[in-house]
């Protein structure tokens, strides 16, 4: 059998590899029979070739640390839909998830490297080479989910700063994921008050987690969202944090007996890609790039508060956890108790931090 390597785009380029094909296969023929077959057999690969599914223009690649089954990664799926609906199938993206390609750690450096086009990654892994990106999972900044949500809408100064930090480092933000709040785990007993903490190892995110630890007399010990599961079960740590649905969706309750509802900081995560990648671009792919975006960025916020009840509930109602909420006299003594953690954090991030903590004061 021999086989033709056709250009789908203009297979009539292929002229002069069809008449040696047209010679080779019938040697008998004359030169005017093998031109009829050559252009025969250019004309029908020029009809399969127009009728064959059309190959995506673009393909991106996407890695992320955490299932698609998991509420963050159903929103990628939400967004790989979107994009290729709404491209015609021009832009297609194929997704890593559960980091088969990289941890979370590491994908700020593999995007704007252009090992991988796009990732997720949370907000706090900007914060170890620049404090401003920490400012979320600053203790006790976001009383409410109004406050948090008015903080991170794209046009917000605030959201505008972090996005703008971002960029500068390669990786270009196109939205922003809300996870929803951070809660304290343990075992054995809940963690009350901040005099719980004391002397107990505590998994953190990143250095403004690590600072509230501090301020109440606990260790950090910084431990990816993957890794949260053997880190508890091996005791590496004797305090967790994360998130609700996290709980859920990793099944933490396997590990940790005690969820501690703090609110007391909150998880974003981004999707970010490779700004080369994005200035290859056409205005189009663009145009429906930033759509996309923008209709998964809303439709997670819109599902997350709820998405966090419903995790709540379920520890609740559906596990052996034993779920401890706060009273609000309480909440105000672990407040005083991390304002140390909120001058650490302006005191690291200079006046461009005190700028954005005053910012966020200012929507409460």
């Amino acid at each position: 059998m021999v086989s033709l390597n056709i250009n789908k785009h203009n297979p009539f380029r292929a002229s002069k590899s069809l008449n040696n094909f047209a010679r080779s296969a019938m040697p008998g023929m004359g030169g005017m029979n093998v031109k009829k077959m050559t252009v025969s057999v250019a004309l029908t690969a020029g009809l399969v070739a127009f009728t064959s599914p059309a190959l995506a223009e673009r393909t991106l690649r996407l890695s992320l640390q955490v299932p698609t089954t998991h509420p963050v990664g159903q929103n990628i799926e939400f967004f790989k839909e979107k994009i290729e609906d709404i491209s015609g199938g021009e832009i297609e993206l194929q997704i890593y998830d559960s980091a088969q390609l990289f941890k979370g750690s590491q994908i700020p450096q593999a995007v704007s490297s252009g090992a991988i086009d796009m990732g997720l990654v949370a907000l706090d892994e900007f914060a170890g080479t620049d404090p401003i990106a920490g400012l979320f999972s600053v203790a006790f900044m976001f009383p409410s989910y109004e406050v948090l949500a008015r903080a991170a809408d794209p046009s917000s100064p605030v959201r505008q700063a972090l996005d703008e930090m971002i960029l500068e480092t390669g990786a270009r933000v196109m939205w922003w994921q809300d996870y929803g709040p951070v809660q304290l785990l343990s075992k054995d007993r809940p963690i009350v008050s901040p005099e719980d903490m004391k002397d107990q190892k505590v998994r953190v995110i990143g250095k403004p987690s690590g600072d509230f630890v501090e301020a109440v007399g606990a260790v950090p010990v910084k431990i990816s969202g993957s890794e949260q599961f053997m880190a508890y079960q091996r005791g590496t740590v004797d305090v967790g944090m994360t998130g609700t649905t996290a709980i859920k969706s990793r099944k933490l309750n396997e590990v940790m007996d005690h969820v501690t509802i703090t609110n007391h900081a909150q998880i974003e995560f981004l999707i970010v890609l490779n700004d080369e990648v994005w200035q290859s671009m056409s205005e189009q792919e663009r145009e429906w790039m930033t759509e996309a975006a923008r209709a998964a960025e809303f439709k997670m916020r819109e599902e997350t508060k709820e998405e966090n009840l419903e995790a709540q509930e379920f520890i609740a109602e559906e596990t052996d956890m034993e779920v401890t909420t706060l009273t609000p006299e309480q909440i105000d003594v672990w407040q005083k108790a991390a304002a140390p953690a909120v001058e650490a954090y302006i005191e690291a991030a200079g006046e461009e931090g005190r700028k954005l903590v005053e910012a966020v004061r200012a929507m409460y």
